[in-house]
């Protein structure tokens, strides 16, 4: 799913008179709405449920990137524009993973607040020129036109419950800074959900601990917080940059590491194309598994839920 209309400056000031208009409302920077809620928004489902299992009944949670979309290629519509309008924070990842919430946050006057406070990052690692560096200098612009893209670090540590952890104290900071009454209600809230994160955190760890293969083909390059988290090696990537499409030798010497490390599977994500993998699990006579990042839908919705589906698709392939 994805929306049609680019944000930009120049558009958030055009509409933004329609926008107020069409709710009703005169006054974009306001704290409260729903009664006495605070309204926030998350970028991602992760972001967004965690905000939800703090928050409570004490804010109006609402998320930006639909279940199915994929945050490399979304567009923020001028329908949500006007949804968001008295949203006064707005969570985000940062790091280049959702850059389009900046024009958003400064059309509606809402705070973004990047939730990596204390996180370690990890330097993005960029496969495919490690695969060609005999092919360096041709592409030394395009190098740095990905690295501008996505940023100097990965920006998926939300995939590691460790660093869940720390979100959702970076979250209840940031909701206890904008509603000081409730900052009680909101402490309680965050540590009940790392409770119920280090409850599950061992049934993951018992599940991944069983396993005597280990290495994952996956598509694209968002599960390094994930398998340094669980003990897990991510052998390849099959598309290094989302979108970017993998070259004839890079594709090769993928096909040589599927047979070399006995790869069962080769893992896609739902929110992007897969036509392309399936043809080379086709021909290398491996499944194609799913491990999604961002969830949001089906049994898939809920952060906890989430990490419970990615790690069963593992340990039930590679048992």
């Amino acid at each position: 799913m994805k929306s049609t209309t680019k944000v930009t400056p120049w558009v958030m000031l055009t509409l933004l008179p329609a926008i107020l208009l069409l709710g009703g409302c005169t006054q974009i920077n306001q704290t409260k709405s729903n009664g006495n809620r605070l309204t926030v928004a998350a970028t991602i489902f992760p972001l967004y449920d965690i905000a939800r299992q703090i928050g409570g009944d004490k804010i109006d949670v609402k998320l930006i990137l639909p279940p199915g979309a994929s945050p490399h290629t979304f567009e923020v519509s001028p329908g949500q524009i006007r949804e968001l309008q008295t949203t006064k924070l707005i969570l985000a990842v940062g790091q280049g993973a959702d850059d389009w919430t900046n024009n958003l946050g400064e059309a509606i006057g809402a705070k973004i607040a990047t939730v990596e406070k204390n996180i370690e990052l990890k330097p993005f690692e960029h496969q495919e020129h490690e695969h060609h560096e005999e092919d360096h200098d041709d592409d030394d612009d395009e190098e740095e036109n990905d690295e501008h893209q996505h940023g100097q670090f990965d920006p998926h540590y939300w995939l590691s419950p460790a660093n869940a952890k720390i979100i959702a104290q970076n979250i209840t900071d940031e909701l206890s800074e904008l509603d000081p009454a409730n900052q009680s209600d909101y402490q309680n809230n965050a540590e009940k959900f790392i409770t119920e994160l280090a409850n599950k955190d061992q049934e993951w760890h018992n599940k991944i601990g069983t396993l005597e293969n280990k290495n994952l083909v996956v598509f694209h390059d968002a599960w390094g917080y994930f398998a340094d988290y669980f003990g897990l090696d991510i052998v390849a990537t099959f598309e290094p940059f989302p979108g970017k499409s993998p070259s004839p030798k890079y594709l090769a010497d993928l096909e040589n590491e599927v047979k070399a490390k006995n790869i069962k599977a080769l893992f896609v994500e739902p929110q992007l194309s897969q036509e392309a993998i399936n043809t080379m699990a086709k021909d290398l006579n491996v499944e194609v598994k799913v491990l999604d990042p961002l969830g949001g839908a089906d049994e898939r919705n809920s952060y906890l839920k989430l990490i419970d589906y990615n790690i069963n698709n593992i340990a039930n392939t590679l048992k």
